[in-house]
């Protein structure tokens, strides 16, 4: 970005690059457990481990933290160009980023990706009062639909409450 706000084309293709994000991080960790000998379940998982793979577990610890600043940076530069379009505009493309954020995992899934895309619920919350009251409803079904009370995350459970507390 060269310092001036988007239009709203140029805001809603901002906010579709999270897809980009989430997608190189789900190859990435793919690839990373591609590397190496061929392994089944966990069991051979924790063996590789234990017997010398501990580079597999930094590597993938390294992939969650680059996730985790490519993330927050463009949603820190997402946030800014909100700020100077239309209320209509903002609805639209803060929309279309927490869709991408919020998009249901697995609930029982022990996949490094389905777990840090949960984990990074959060990070959506500042998009949250660009939202129109509908949206913000049915992103609250989407998460209570996704997971019974008891599968939800910490951050799952307050994001519905905060929804919850604009949609008033």
């Amino acid at each position: 970005m060269d310092g001036q706000n988007p239009d709203a084309s140029g805001l809603k293709e901002m906010a579709e690059q999270l897809a980009g994000i989430y997608g190189e991080f789900t190859d990435a960790v793919k690839a990373l457990g591609a590397k190496g000998t061929k392994r089944s379940g966990k069991f051979s998982s924790s063996m590789a481990h234990w017997v010398g793979g501990s580079h597999v577990a930094n590597d993938r610890e390294g992939l969650c933290e680059k996730f985790l600043a490519d993330v927050q940076g463009h949603l820190e530069l997402f946030g800014i160009a909100l700020e100077g379009v239309s209320e209509a505009e903002a609805a639209e493309a803060a929309g279309i980023a927490a869709d991408i954020m919020l998009q249901p995992c697995p609930p029982r899934s022990d996949a490094t990706t389905d777990l840090m895309k949960r984990a990074m619920v959060g990070q959506a919350k500042p998009l949250l009062p660009y939202l129109t009251r509908e949206k913000l409803e049915e992103l609250q079904e989407r998460l209570k639909k996704s997971y019974s009370r008891w599968q939800r995350l910490p951050v799952e459970q307050e994001m519905i409450k905060e929804m919850e507390r604009l949609k008033k």
